[in-house]
């Protein structure tokens, strides 16, 4: 693997897993770091090959075309009105009326 490297990445195993990885990565002469990278590489290539495959049989594209903003708005919900409460000024007249009645 001739190109440069950029980016590192970080991931947990066990001690187990890690022993059984290096043996593999060993037994095709390839440093551990080697083989988790080809792994990668090979499974983002099949994703990309599934992905693919469905975009045909789903007529699906990549290709972009300039369209109309559409967006779903939800409704608006109508507030409830509120009764208006009276104040207390408006409370203490209606005492001196009903007063003033008897």
């Amino acid at each position: 693997m001739s190109e440069k490297l950029t980016e590192s990445i970080t991931f947990k195993c066990t001690y187990e897993e890690k022993r059984d990885l290096e043996a593999i990565a060993r037994s095709e002469n390839k440093t551990l770091s080697e083989h988790v990278r080809s792994l990668g590489i090979s499974n983002i290539s099949e994703v990309r090959e599934r992905l693919n495959n469905l975009a045909s049989l789903m007529r699906l594209t990549t290709d972009t075309v300039e369209t109309p903003i559409f967006e779903l708005t939800p409704e608006p919900i109508p507030k409830p009105q509120a009764q208006k409460k009276p104040n207390c000024c408006d409370q203490m007249s209606f005492f001196a009326i009903h007063l003033e009645s008897k």
